[in-house]
């Protein structure tokens, strides 16, 4: 959990301060090129907010929680990141040197969707793997 939380942690800082170098002009040749090397703009969006879901969501979740808890939780992740992603692009707004744009929203809105059926996927593989390896543990006794 510590390992997640740190690697979490060290994301959230790294798009907060993209965010902020755009913002303040500052390294805009390098932050372009890392725009190009992941499709553009609007595709730098959606991955990079997939990714984030993807992480929020594992690290915040455990295998052994009931279905329902982590149904719950994951709503829960997702309104917040959608809600950090909302507030960013607010700031957007105000900056001078930004604009807003309701597409990257979706796009990013569309990553943390993305991200979140890639978790609920490896969710559900792990929970039928779990399941049969204690119809096995209990048939072997």
């Amino acid at each position: 959990m510590f390992i997640r939380l740190s690697l979490l942690i060290t994301y959230g800082g790294f798009l907060i301060a993209l965010s902020a170098f755009k913002t303040s002009e500052l390294f805009l040749p390098q932050i372009y090129q890392f725009e190009a090397f992941l499709g553009g703009d609007k595709w730098m969006h959606f991955k990079l907010s997939s990714l984030l879901a993807f992480m929020a969501l594992m690290t915040f979740s455990n295998k052994s929680q009931e279905v329902l808890k982590i149904v719950i939780r994951t709503t829960l992740i997702c309104l917040a990141l959608t809600l950090g992603l909302l507030v960013d692009e607010f700031h957007q707004s105000i900056a001078s040197t930004r604009r807003f744009e309701w597409l990257d929203f979706l796009y990013g809105f569309s990553g943390i969707g993305f991200g979140t059926v890639c978790f609920l996927f490896i969710f559900a593989i792990s929970q039928q793997y779990q399941l049969r390896t204690i119809k096995k543990t209990e048939k072997n006794r």
